[in-house]
């Protein structure tokens, strides 16, 4: 097993920590459920028309037919259907019990104001039937849903008004380094622009987690400790960018030891991003990304968010697909599991784009793709299949 794996084992059996809240359909958005959805009553409730038409029975589909009344969606029909009779009927409007078809109206000639006959007698019968969807007491949604915009319609059709979440968790980034200005400023020879935090709120926020402190911090030991016990006071989660490596200046390891943070790695097994902290101490954890921008994102996508999603209780799985590649793809060294910004074109098959490595923010821009080369593998050749992480 290697040390990606090893990770990914390890997020498995993280427990979820956070506690849980009431909160109102409309602030549900890319919360946690915490409770399963039950549904309250029969989806469709009735019989319903499929589009708008005639309403009939079956066995009279090729006789002209007498239109008693026009039933519009969310009226229920007066008269009763006998035989050679029908209702004009709109789309979502409950049918009447005496009907089993509805005919389209592009399939109808109208012969009077109330007779018309159905043009095509092998018609579809175009209803949506109770229970269709699903029935009262099924189960809609799971515990542990990453509520979408797709269930945000089911919360509400099952009349879910306020349900059950895990709390926000809320979060300080603190970008190190002695060279970073803002992205205001221009940079001085030796400097860059701090463009990590920008990456790393916006992947946050994408979460819906709640920022509480952006810092920007100089290599320096005691001002980095002093920070980060400060930011402790206010966040469950500290989210640092740059000093988790091992040069003189990077002293992030070395301060989660002496507060006795328990690390459960240091480094992924991935290229770029190999260098990384993830550690906890008395509830609050504390990611150490790399400062190289393209492996901070590498290094999120796969391993910060899948450890923020478990924590929440999420059941998360990201997207893998396999595509052909419409190149070949080499390295010299094989050592990890490489990850390369791609991108997947209108045929389907993975296509290259420029890529210099860790710090080629660029390339990501262009991307929708990430390309997973295994450990071990040196090359992938045109045609071949490989996964990519769709972006």
């Amino acid at each position: 097993m290697n040390q990606f794996e090893k990770i990914q084992q390890l997020i498995g059996n993280f427990t979820p920590f956070f506690p849980t809240e009431k909160v109102q359909l409309e602030d549900a958005y890319n919360r946690v459920l915490q409770e399963d959805v039950v549904a309250d009553l029969n989806m469709p409730p009735f019989n319903k028309s499929a589009m708008d038409g005639y309403a009939c029975r079956l066995e009279d589909i090729a006789n002209e037919l007498e239109v008693l009344e026009v039933i519009n969606a969310g009226k229920i029909a007066s008269a009763k259907i006998g035989a050679n009779q029908c209702v004009k009927i709109m789309t979502g409007a409950a049918v009447p019990p005496e009907c089993d078809c509805v005919f389209m109206v592009e399939d109808a000639e109208e012969l009077s104001e109330n007779k018309v006959r159905c043009t095509n007698p092998k018609t579809k019968k175009n209803i949506c039937y109770l229970g269709e969807d699903y029935k009262k007491g099924d189960v809609l949604l799971k515990k542990g849903t990453l509520i979408n915009v797709p269930q945000m319609a089911v919360l509400a059709g099952a009349g879910y008004a306020e349900m059950l979440v895990s709390k926000r968790p809320r979060v300080t980034v603190i970008a190190t380094g002695s060279e970073l200005v803002p992205p205001s400023e221009t940079p001085k020879p030796g400097q860059i622009r701090n463009s990590n935090s920008s990456q790393v709120i916006t992947q946050l926020r994408k979460m819906n987690l709640e920022i509480v402190s952006e810092l920007m911090l100089v290599d320096d030991y005691k001002l980095l400790t002093e920070s980060f016990n400060k930011a402790l006071e206010s966040s469950d989660f500290v989210v640092f960018t740059g000093g988790a490596s091992v040069g003189d200046f990077d002293f992030i390891p070395e301060i989660l030891k002496e507060q006795g943070f328990k690390i459960y790695w240091d480094h992924t097994g991935i290229k770029p991003g190999n260098p990384m902290t993830f550690s906890e101490k008395d509830g609050k954890f504390v990611f150490g990304l790399s400062g190289n921008p393209v492996s901070s994102f590498v290094q999120f996508e796969l391993i910060a968010k899948p450890v923020i999603c478990k924590l929440l209780g999420a059941n998360y799985a990201p997207l893998r697909i396999k595509a052909p590649m419409n190149f070949t793809y080499q390295r010299k060294r094989a050592n990890r599991l490489a990850i390369i910004p791609v991108v997947i074109n209108e045929n389907g098959a993975i296509s290259e784009i420029p890529f210099h490595g860790s710090a080629h923010i660029n390339a990501l821009a262009f991307a929708n793709a990430l390309l997973e080369v295994p450990l071990g593998v040196s090359t992938i050749q045109t045609d071949e299949f490989a996964y990519v992480r769709p972006l």
